[in-house]
Formats: C-alpha cells, structure tokens, sequence
C-alpha cells in the first residue's frame, strides 16, 4: 500500500524552498510550486512502480536526478538567483523529505 502523499511532501518541500529563499521567494514561489509539485508526482510514481514492480533503482535514481536538474535550470532562470541559492534551496527540499521518501519507498533514493 501506498505511504507517500503528494500534497503532505509538497506541503513540507514548499517550507524548505521557501524558508531557503527567503528574500528570492516572491519573484520564485510560482516557478518554484510548479517544479516541486512536479517532483512530489514524480516520488509518488516511483513509489507506486516500485510497488507494482515496474522500476529499478536505477531508473528511480535517474527519474530524480533528471528532475533535480529541472528544477535548477527553471530556478537559474530567474533573475538575481545565483546557483549556491539555489543548490541549497534543492537541498534543503531534499532534506525534508528525505527519510519519508526513502523509508516508504525502501530504497535510499533521496
């Protein structure tokens, strides 16, 4: 049975980014919800073909890396974003969720 809730990781992604740019989270907050709500889907998706059989660890590693790397370019492209902030704000995104995601999945994918 499924452990991850979308709105649940979303809700604790969107405190970390914003908590990590904090003076940037206006001119990004919408940006920055579309991306991360993007990434809560996708941790689901893993969980539920990890369930049904149908992904690897390698493929969900890769799934995460690919949408790690989305979010950085869309964030990068907003004005006055430099890439330690936003490297940070990811990480600290990660962070939140890490052991939920890991632990529900049985995978140490985060």
């Amino acid at each position: 049975m499924p452990q991850l809730n979308i709105e649940d990781l979303l809700k604790k992604m969107l405190e970390a980014a914003k908590g990590s740019l904090t003076k940037d989270w206006q001119k990004i907050s919408g940006v920055a919800t579309s991306s991360l709500k993007a990434l809560a889907q996708n941790l689901v998706d893993i969980e539920e073909m990890k369930l049904d059989g149908t992904i690897t660890q390698e493929k969900a590693a890769l799934m995460i890396d690919m949408q790690k790397n989305t979010i950085k370019i869309v964030m990068l492209t907003e004005k006055g974003l430099g890439l330690l902030a936003v490297e940070a704000a990811i990480n600290a995104v990660i962070g939140v969720v890490k052991d939920t995601v890991n632990t529900a999945i049985g995978w140490t994918l985060l």
